[in-house]
């Protein structure tokens, strides 16, 4: 199973309970849908990474005690930031967490692009303190990211991203191969399609609508799709490191 299928199917809770039995009563069950945690590096390491100035931090530590310093340094040499440079790519994950089936979640400064790199083992996992910087919240990425979060926010208060039924269009050859994931979410008379690209490249997608009329572009506000006749093959473009919905 490739990553974006394996992807698709995370999103929909593949083969997660939704109910369990405690002491004789049934309880509904959901599990949390997230792409970043105190314990891993933040999703756009992932996409490139820039020193951190390990020449200070050091320089900090030797003042301190040299002996540990020495001791440390090989480990706090891997120490660097994911390159924020790369938010964008970060887009279409946050985009389908929100619209995916579950509770979506945000990790500390996740909404305006933190980005500190945790290394898998070694003494650098724990002998830096990593407070959220707030100044991210004030720069063009962050004013970039912060937007899309409020969008997704407003667009989660719909009832079929709450509890409508999910399906993932599990269709490599139309969709996976392309860098495209596809899914729905429905409940009662509201339906939604979320479109998914995950490349550096515009891609166009056809989907068979289930239900007749007009389309409205929940993500930036245009590229609206009328008269959508139901079950008819109808194509649509999803933009780069982003998505439709």
């Amino acid at each position: 199973m490739d990553w974006l299928t394996a992807l698709g199917f995370r999103l929909g809770l593949m083969d997660y309970p939704v109910e369990v039995e405690s002491n004789g009563e049934k309880i509904k069950k959901t599990a949390l849908q997230y792409l970043e945690n105190h314990d891993h590096s933040r999703l756009v390491c992932n996409f490139g990474t820039v020193p951190q100035g390990i020449d200070l931090v050091l320089k900090q530590i030797r003042d301190w005690d040299e002996n540990l310093c020495n001791r440390l340094e090989s480990d706090l040499l891997v120490l660097k930031d994911g390159d924020r440079s790369f938010w964008y790519k970060v887009q279409p994950y946050l985009i389908g967490i929100f619209a995916a089936k579950g509770v979506p979640m945000l990790w500390q400064g996740q909404e305006f692009g933190e980005n500190y790199f945790i290394p898998e083992k070694g003494m650098g996992r724990v002998v830096m303190f990593r407070p959220v910087r707030w100044d991210y919240f004030y720069d063009p990425i962050g004013k970039r990211m912060v937007s899309l979060v409020r969008r997704l926010i407003k667009m989660r208060h719909q009832p079929q991203f709450q509890r409508g039924k999910h399906i993932f269009y599990n269709d490599r050859d139309r969709y996976q191969s392309k860098g495209v994931l596809i899914f729905s979410r429905e409940d009662e008379n509201h339906f939604s399609l979320v479109a998914l690209n995950f490349t550096d490249h515009d891609k166009q997608a056809d989907f068979q609508f289930p239900f007749s009329g007009d389309y409205v572009e929940e993500l930036h506000g245009f590229d609206n799709l009328k008269d959508v006749v139901a079950g008819a093959w109808t194509s649509f473009v999803v933009p780069s490191n982003y998505g439709r919905v």
